[in-house]
């Protein structure tokens, strides 16, 4: 999932919210780093995300000189793009204790962040396009990632913040604009989006994992979906708040309404209950009603936390068969992985820090014919037949290998071009 989102008057968001450790810890900081083309411009690129700086581009100043940037002062400082895993893949990531996944989400994400820099553009605003919402490309902006992997509520999540700054500079021009992410946002929608699923579950079938396409992109087929739903407490909680909300106002809650649920704490939530139970039915709601209808908020960061402590909430959330699960899926697709390597590797391809060796297979494993045959052939033509044959077994290896990864596509071409030439040869012989 990518969602998007406006952050207005940054000063302070890096502290509150992306450089809090997974959402939980007040004493503990997750560093994020800066990526960008604009980034390498402002001498950023790869450097840790300091709160001077990322202070300094939320009211559109120089990071180091302090210097005005774009000619306009904005509202908005930046825009938070975050990228999401599965729910089957962070549980098995974190829980299960697989690094590669995480490696390979992370990865990834990367490519996804790549994408989505290339439709960067700024607003054109001379001439007649003065006053429309007329823009122009650039592939240039600037972004603080914050890598976290849990919930508010300790959910198993990975998720990293790609949060742009309102900065993007157009090499035309040689002028620094605000950013328009336009293109960006209708984009990560369908593209992007489909393109990062599709890269996450790629490296998942290669790791050893099998998969299913579902609402959510996929999923890790050998996980139960009751697993999902004891490591997503907050999609549980959003659940009931739609209910709630349906048989309290004989309506569903709008999209907006449900992202005023995700954010507001007690206070706001016991307001914005109070006001629009008010605003439909012309009356105050009772102590009762409103006891019933406010039972989730989001909650504080703990004073105090550690990983272990984490961890230990979500071992607790699941049952001993379902830990057991989640460690038996990370088992099997470690040893799947391992058989396709040794699958891989018996069938001649060589590791690519291995010279590749084109030796023809064995005389004696050919049939008797036609080692009677060659020996009638000049040696020049013996030889140029042998290294077709190392070839077209290497590819052939090639193909059963993929196949074993999940992308048979190869080897059915492979089969149909064999069958073809099969049948050619035998209307030659008609």
């Amino acid at each position: 999932m990518i969602t998007v989102s406006q952050i207005r008057g940054g000063k302070g968001y890096m502290s509150k919210h992306l450089s809090a450790n997974d959402y939980y810890s007040e004493n503990e900081t997750v560093i994020g780093h800066w990526h960008g083309k604009s980034a390498w411009a402002l001498g950023l690129e790869g450097q840790e995300v300091t709160a001077q700086a990322f202070d300094s581009l939320a009211i559109n100043r120089h990071p180091h000189y302090g210097g005005k940037l774009r000619p306009r002062d904005s509202k908005v400082s930046f825009h938070d793009f975050v990228v999401s895993a599965p729910k089957s893949v962070s549980v098995v990531a974190l829980v299960g204790g697989d690094e590669r996944l995480r490696e390979a989400y992370d990865h990834c994400v990367e490519k996804a962040f790549a994408r989505l820099e290339s439709f960067a553009a700024r607003r054109e605003r001379k001439g007649k396009f003065h006053g429309s919402e007329e823009y122009v490309r650039t592939g240039d902006t600037v972004a603080a990632v914050f890598k976290h992997d849990a919930s508010r509520l300790l959910d198993p999540q990975l998720h990293t913040h790609l949060v742009f700054a309102n900065l993007t500079w157009d090499q035309k021009t040689g002028q620094w604009f605000a950013l328009q992410p336009k293109l960006m946002a209708e984009e990560s929608k369908a593209w992007i989006r489909g393109r990062f699923y599709r890269d996450l579950e790629k490296a998942c079938q290669q790791l050893g994992y099998r998969t299913q396409r579902d609402y959510e992109g996929f999923r890790l087929l050998e996980m139960r979906k009751s697993t999902e739903v004891a490591m997503s407490q907050r999609a549980v909680q959003r659940q009931r708040f739609e209910q709630r909300y349906t048989q309290t106002f004989g309506r569903r809650p709008s999209k907006k309404r449900i992202e005023y649920f995700i954010k507001d704490r007690k206070g706001a939530a016991l307001k914005r209950f109070r006001d629009e139970f008010e605003v439909a039915f012309g009356t105050k709601p009772s102590a009762q009603q409103v006891s019933e209808f406010v039972v989730d908020w989001r909650s504080d960061k703990m004073a105090t936390s550690s990983k272990d402590q984490v961890a230990q909430v979500r071992h607790h959330r699941l049952t001993v068969e379902q830990r057991s699960e989640v460690q038996y899926l990370v088992k099997q697709a470690q040893e799947r992985e391992r058989e396709s390597q040794q699958k891989t590797n018996a069938q001649g391809i060589v590791p690519d820090n291995e010279p590749l060796s084109m030796t023809p297979p064995s005389i004696s494993k050919a049939k008797p014919f036609k080692a009677a045959k060659e020996k009638s052939m000049p040696p020049r033509v013996v030889k140029s037949n042998q290294r077709i044959e190392a070839i077209r077994r290497m590819k052939r290896g090639v193909a059963v290998a993929r196949a074993s990864q999940g992308h048979p596509a190869s080897l059915l071409a492979a089969q149909i071009r064999l069958v073809a030439k099969k049948n050619n040869a035998n209307q030659r012989r008609i």
